[in-house]
């Protein structure tokens, strides 16, 4: 209830925030680039903060605790991102615009603008999706479950409930060996029964015992099962793809030599993601960018306050160095956590590459620089952004890795540090119980301050770029003020559709990097050309973005599964990235007669 407290404590300090900002909010100018106001202080700020997103503190986190030590690497993307964006931060703020496709219509036309555009909307809405979700899931974890109910056979289950891990199984002390769950589905039609297999081995056969079972479970043709640690307990998940479209099943037979339990959440991620949706769409329709930055003043330094501290005390309940890896080798599936090999090269270039292409290019940031007192203050904001997001990353990473060693529940892992902020922190000794109330203020504050942003945008930009262009040149402010924040609850009901999408599929890294690879590979390269390259062209720049919509899109929902093994593994980012770039860069040089001017030339 305190963490609820807190975190209501926040939410009514960011409403107090907006009121007040909102009243300093004229124009559409203020809302979409706080009337280019911004101080470098506060510019770092509201970079961070929306850059340290649920990417950040649930989708590395999440990978840290998959991959431990190794998960090291995953800033590096960020940090030669805003190296490079350093470079060119002085002449974006020197271009008299307020958003990303208007850079580009400046010199590549209207064509590439609508374009730039649609790829934007749709990378932000899937990234607003999973902040969406993330806030559901603090509420979720928050909340707690209800206490276990045992079940016996004939009950009832619902397909959801096989699915998502609610039925719990713990084997008595000592025993190994394999037992079986059997549900029926509740139809009038005659079908056949389900199984499911659980082995309970000790813990220096988990990791081969798993991957022997990973391979029967992609086999459609067998039972899907599971593997147990002795003396643990095990959620067990029934493959939907092997249940059918029946809502309900009965249990024919239950595990042996254990107990079963159902564990349900208080309140349903579905619930507490509409929860959250709610709070942070009605908070950035309030006053835009103006109070989105000063927010993020406290936003900032609540993170870096959370991370310094919060490390250390992970640190050491996890009992050092020594201590994380005696818990990880005593749980049997993570011996390589203190190693730096889990990553295959390919690997990295599909983690690393989509982060760095939309730091590159990324339309918050942009709009930041936009709103930059000067160009000398956004250089600066930027440069101070190398070094403060590359430490707040790893240490984020840091925390998530130590805190990986004392939750040994493969289903704290998906929000390991929400996790840890409740269970572990808050049992550190000193002010353990301070940080705990504080690091789950922090996440909240990160994934607010996110989502916010990335639903501001895609409506400033389309109320700039198509409303103002096309449809009402002359709109008075008072007007493009409220279909501003008309757009916001638009696109914030949209985002709420396609996280309703996702909460039955990957997790939350896969997600963002999908996103981030749509928007690097079809408007960073686009973008940068439009600020930096004198030669680029209409025609280079409409190629460029159309390839490298289409190829991100393709590749990962229908090629992938299409290609030999040896190129499969590659995710979309760099055959969309070589192709996009390609197609700039050739058909540039090929039309370079009929190239327009603009801001390169300049």
């Amino acid at each position: 209830m305190t963490y609820l407290i807190c975190i209501a404590g926040y939410l009514a300090l960011l409403a107090m925030i907006a009121i007040r900002m909102s009243r300093q909010v004229k124009n559409q100018s203020d809302f979409a680039v706080a009337g280019r106001s911004l101080s470098p202080f506060v510019m770092v700020c509201t970079m961070l903060a929306v850059w340290i997103g649920t990417g950040s503190i649930v989708g590395n986190a999440e990978q840290t605790y998959e991959k431990g030590a190794s998960a090291l690497l995953l800033p590096i993307g960020t940090l030669f991102g805003m190296i490079l964006l350093s470079f060119i931060a002085s002449r974006a703020r020197n271009i008299k615009a307020s958003t990303v496709p208007e850079i580009i219509e400046m010199r590549f036309g209207p064509v590439a603008r609508n374009l730039s555009m649609f790829a934007l909307v749709v990378a932000y809405m899937v990234i607003v999706s999973y902040q969406f979700n993330a806030g559901g899931a603090v509420l979720e974890v928050i909340t707690g479950d209800k206490d276990p109910i045992a079940v016996q056979v004939g009950d009832t289950l619902t397909q959801r409930q096989l699915t998502k891990g609610r039925l719990v199984y713990k084997p008595e002390e000592a025993w190994t060996g394999q037992t079986e769950l059997i549900v029926t589905p509740v139809s009038d039609k005659v079908t056949e029964p389900i199984q499911y297999t659980i082995g309970v081995v000790k813990s220096d056969a988990m990791i081969e015992s798993k991957g022997k079972q990973k391979a029967i479970n992609e086999d459609p043709n067998q039972p899907s099962g599971t593997i147990a640690k002795q003396d643990s307990y095990v959620r067990l998940r029934l493959e939907a793809s092997k249940m059918g479209e029946f809502a309900k099943f009965a249990i024919t037979k239950l595990p042996t030599q254990g107990a079963s339990n159902l564990v349900e959440p208080k309140l349903t991620a579905h619930t507490a993601t509409m929860i959250a949706a709610a709070c942070i769409i009605g908070y950035t329709a309030l006053a835009g960018l103006m109070s989105l930055a000063y927010m993020d003043i406290v936003t900032g330094i609540i993170i870096t306050i959370a991370m310094v501290v919060g490390l250390p005390l992970y640190w050491i309940k996890a009992g050092g160095y020594s201590g994380m890896e005696q818990a990880f080798l005593a749980m049997g599936d993570k011996p390589d956590h203190m190693k730096w090999n889990a990553y295959s090269a390919v690997d990295l270039i599909n983690f690393i590459l989509p982060v760095f292409l939309l730091v590159l290019g990324d339309a918050n940031q942009y709009q930041r620089i936009f709103a930059s007192r000067n160009a000398k203050g956004a250089k600066s904001a930027v440069t101070a952004m190398i070094f403060v997001a590359f430490a707040i990353e790893i240490l984020i990473i840091a925390c998530a890795w130590a805190a990986s060693s004392l939750a040994p529940d493969p289903e704290d892992g998906k929000y390991i540090l929400i996790h840890a902020a409740k269970n572990i922190m808050s049992t550190a000794p000193g002010i353990g119980i301070v940080m705990s109330h504080l690091f789950m203020v922090t996440v909240v504050a990160i994934i607010m301050s996110t989502a916010n942003s990335f639903l501001h945008v895609p409506s400033t930009t389309v109320i700039n770029d198509v409303y103002l262009k096309y449809i009402n040149p002359k709109a008075t402010d008072k007007r493009v003020l409220l279909l501003s924040r008309i757009l916001v609850v638009v696109f914030g009901i949209i985002g709420w559709l396609v996280s309703m999408a996702f909460a039955e599929s990957t997790g939350f890294f896969r997600k963002a990097l999908f996103a981030f690879t749509i928007y690097g590979a079809a408007v960073t390269p686009a973008l940068v050309a439009a600020i930096v390259w004198k030669g680029a062209t209409k025609a280079g720049a409409i190629s460029s973005i159309l390839v490298g919509t289409v190829v991100s899109i393709g590749w990962q929902v229908y090629l992938k599964n299409y290609l030999p093994d040896a190129i499969s593994s590659l995710d979309a980012v760099l055959p969309a990235l070589i192709l996009s770039v390609g197609a700039l860069v050739v058909v540039s040089l090929l039309t370079q007669k009929t190239g327009g001017s603009g801001l390169a030339q300049e």
